[in-house]
């Protein structure tokens, strides 16, 4: 009888392990992101003024920022994802965006956006 609860014990650990770890892998985030344009702030612009970015995410690791105020026109940047980070480089002109811990659910993309490692806060853009 101890030998059954024991392993009894051992498989209620075993699934509940499995049962929290996470659903969704990088490829699964990058197929959810891919192909879609996503419109939300990404701490371009001023707390008092924030500037709404339009980013299209292309399956080649490139994207387009569609800001009206850059009179230059769009913004190209490059993308990926990984270990759950999504990772936007605007270039040298700009700080490197990461949006970590992101997560896909409906219409809407949230995480935690990081302006070159410092916090900026959280954000949640929607799908277009």
């Amino acid at each position: 009888m101890k030998l059954i609860k024991k392993y009894a014990g051992f498989l209620l650990m075993l699934t509940l392990l499995v049962g929290f770890t996470s659903c969704e892998d990088d490829e699964d985030i990058y197929d959810d992101l891919m192909g879609r344009t996503w419109v939300g702030d990404l701490g371009f612009g001023t707390n008092r003024d924030p500037i709404e970015s339009g980013i299209r995410l292309d399956n080649n690791g490139l994207g387009i920022d569609y800001q009206v105020y850059d009179s230059a026109g769009d913004l190209p940047f490059r993308w990926r994802v990984d270990y759950g980070t999504l990772y936007l480089d605007y270039g040298y002109d700009f700080a490197l965006r990461e949006v970590r811990g992101v997560r896909v659910s409906g219409r809407y993309m949230r995480g935690d956006l990081y302006l070159d490692g410092e916090f900026f806060g959280y954000i949640e853009l929607r799908m277009q």
